[in-house]
């Protein structure tokens, strides 16, 4: 089973890198540059996980992970999100919000996959896929 990844953040260069970083470890990634439709993205799709960029214009992030976790889902997905602003006042926001992770934005696309993929398990058939070969 091919694990659904949500990706959100206005900056579309960013969303563009991890979709295809995602897809080549095996992940089925949707992604937007909106926050308001990445509400609507959860609502007809629930997503296994959220990566979610925190400083966006019109919704931001903080904003989107709330509204996500009040949604009366069957289940709820997991929220990773990232920011440039480490800091202590950042990261207990995006957690009173309801993240599950916040990730430094400095932090390499490789490294924030492998954190997905401790979260996220991953079938036989997806581990095989020429994109997941060392």
């Amino acid at each position: 089973m091919t694990q659904n990844i949500l990706v959100v953040d206005d900056e579309p260069d960013l969303v563009h890198l991890y979709e295809l970083v995602l897809e080549m470890a095996g992940f089925n990634v949707h992604a937007t540059t909106s926050g308001k439709v990445a509400i609507s993205q959860v609502l007809k799709q629930v997503p296994d996980l959220v990566l979610l960029d925190v400083m966006m214009p019109e919704l931001s992030g903080i904003e989107v992970c709330d509204k996500i976790r009040k949604m009366p889902l069957e289940k709820q997905p997991i929220i990773f999100m990232y920011s440039a602003n480490d800091s202590k006042e950042n990261a207990e926001r995006c957690i009173a919000a309801g993240a599950d992770r916040l990730i430094s934005k400095g932090v390499p696309v490789d490294e924030v996959t492998e954190e997905i993929r401790s979260v996220l398990p991953m079938s036989a058939e997806n581990l095989a896929s020429p994109g997941n070969q060392p």
